[in-house]
């Protein structure tokens, strides 16, 4: 054979084994050198979970581990807009300043106010309160709180009654602390009042810091 045909040959030769060499780059490295972000996973199933190192995204399966074990750290806020039953959706912790409460005596009126706007527009909102008070004077006096909505609707009463007798203290609940709950259905705000009626003596209320709060948490429908 001269050597023209042999260095044909040879070259035939290079060429294949670089060709084969390409065709391992194009689809056999790929698949099982090189990291490429996950798009799409066929068939997931509870035991896989994916997950990032701020580079790559990464499917790892791992037996026995479930979705609902799985912990969740974010370090933004999370915002939902879906809630299951009877899951908190918002809380409010409220002091004397942050509520109106009054610092006088009083024998009918408001005694505390907020104005709190849902998150949801199916949830129930749950309000307590409490307040320090005092009731000076003697004779048959009764005592009636209230929790009012709006001006008009009432979602808690409590009453204090006393006998102008021997032993007639307090025959009842206290009128505070007290709580109740309504239903909600919209986005619009909501005026909390804490109401009192007496049929008796002025009761005297206090608005240090340390002498009334309100708390009001709404949970979902």
């Amino acid at each position: 054979m001269s050597s023209l045909s042999m260095n044909k040959v040879r070259g035939r030769a290079l060429n294949a084994n670089a060709q084969n060499t390409n065709n391992y780059s194009m689809w056999m490295e790929p698949l099982s050198h090189r990291d490429y972000p996950v798009t799409h996973v066929i068939n997931p199933t509870n035991n896989a979970v994916l997950t990032s190192d701020g580079v790559k995204n990464t499917v790892i399966a791992q037996p026995g581990l479930l979705y609902n074990k799985v912990r969740l750290d974010v370090s933004g806020s999370v915002n939902p807009t879906r809630w299951t039953t009877g899951q908190t959706i918002n809380t409010v912790f409220l002091q004397s300043g942050d509520m109106n409460q009054i610092a006088t005596a009083i024998t009918n009126g408001t005694v505390a106010f907020y104005s709190y706007t849902p998150i949801s527009n199916n949830s129930k909102i749950i309000v307590e309160y409490s307040g320090l008070y005092r009731i000076g004077g003697s004779a048959s006096d009764l005592y009636e709180s209230q929790i009012v909505i709006d001006g008009t609707t009432m979602i808690a009463k409590r009453q204090q009654f006393y006998e102008n007798h021997s032993g007639g203290g307090t025959r009842s609940g206290t009128i505070f602390p007290i709580c109740g709950g309504f239903n909600n259905t919209g986005l619009t705000g909501r005026i909390i009042s804490i109401t009192l009626a007496t049929y008796g003596d002025a009761v005297q209320f206090y608005n240090q810091p340390f002498d009334a709060c309100m708390k009001i948490t709404e949970i979902s429908l």
